[in-house]
């Protein structure tokens, strides 16, 4: 296996009106009540973070496993694999009433094994694991409602099948959109589109994020996001063409400091099947099938 095809297969395949009523005698006051001093009456709290956020570090890691069914594996590599990948993430940001971000920071220690890579033979594995370990990457994001972007600082002239973009993606988990005055129990939805390339095929990235504010106190907020994911894209030559389409759907329960609004722990699952189809004129279309599921967690390291 080379070491650009030992990272294609690396890389995870891998947003009223009413008539007045007529009025009605006011009813007697009701007497007060007095509050035992162990039970205060509970105040209902609204968020309201900091337009700062300072910079902060934390560790990420993501499992894959991926499931291909269909056209044949390379000759040595099974139909199932795990990838793990890890990272560390520093960043800051500024915020604004609707919740959104634009920060900057890097990303350090990014490392992946795979089972694809390690099944090959030892020099192929040695300079793939080489490949995809990129040094240190500055880098921009960006949150709002439409828009979940982050970038290397400068941008890279070529994104598709870089090892940078896994791990810019890691970086993207750490970006959570939390309005000012929501109270617990309430909603909001934010959507995004997304361009990314995967195995020479650039991708269209359709997702639709639910979050929750689960629970709200003075010291924490809870949030849970639900998210449903849609992919398309072509890509090749007229001697060999790819079409790709795929959906998903994902969970995630986020902690945040309250007196901060920093992340201090993620945890998540996901899935994504994807149905790949090769055109090698005169040949018939080959298909396969892949199954991805993602296991994340992140957390601030003090």
């Amino acid at each position: 296996m080379t070491q650009s095809a030992a990272w294609r297969l690396v890389g995870p395949y891998l947003l009223l009106a009413c008539a007045p009523a007529a009025p009605t005698p006011s009813p007697a006051p009701a007497p007060a009540v007095a509050w035992p001093a162990s039970s205060p009456p509970i105040a209902a709290f609204r968020v309201l973070l900091p337009r700062v956020q300072p910079r902060s570090n934390w560790t990420i890691s993501a499992v894959t496993w991926l499931n291909v069914t269909g056209a044949a594996m390379p000759a040595g590599v099974s139909d199932e694999q795990r990838i793990d990948t890890r990272a560390l993430v520093s960043m800051s940001f500024d915020r604004t009433a609707a919740g959104a971000l634009r920060g900057s920071g890097q990303v350090d220690s990014f490392t992946v094994r795979s089972s694809i890579v390690e099944s090959a033979k030892p020099q192929a594995a040695t300079a793939a694991a080489a490949q995809a370990t990129p040094s240190l990457l500055l880098i921009d994001a960006l949150i709002d409602s439409t828009n979940l972007r982050v970038v290397t600082r400068p941008p890279l002239a070529n994104e598709c099948d870089r090892p940078e973009v896994s791990a810019m993606q890691l970086a993207r988990e750490l970006l959570v959109r939390i309005p000012d005055g929501i109270e617990e129990g309430d909603q909001w939805r934010d959507s995004t589109v997304t361009l990314v390339c995967r195995n020479g095929v650039p991708l269209t990235v359709y997702t639709t994020t639910h979050s929750t504010l689960d629970k709200l106190s003075r010291e924490t907020l809870v949030v849970k996001r639900e998210s449903s994911t849609r992919l398309e894209g072509k890509g090749g030559t007229a001697f060999r063409a790819f079409e790709l389409v795929g959906s998903g759907s994902g969970s995630q329960r986020i902690e945040i400091a309250a007196a901060t609004g920093i992340l201090e722990r993620l945890q998540g699952t996901s899935t994504l099947t994807m149905q790949v189809v090769e055109r090698i004129p005169p040949g018939p279309p080959r298909s396969q099938q892949v199954l991805q599921r993602v296991e994340l967690r992140a957390e601030r390291r003090r």
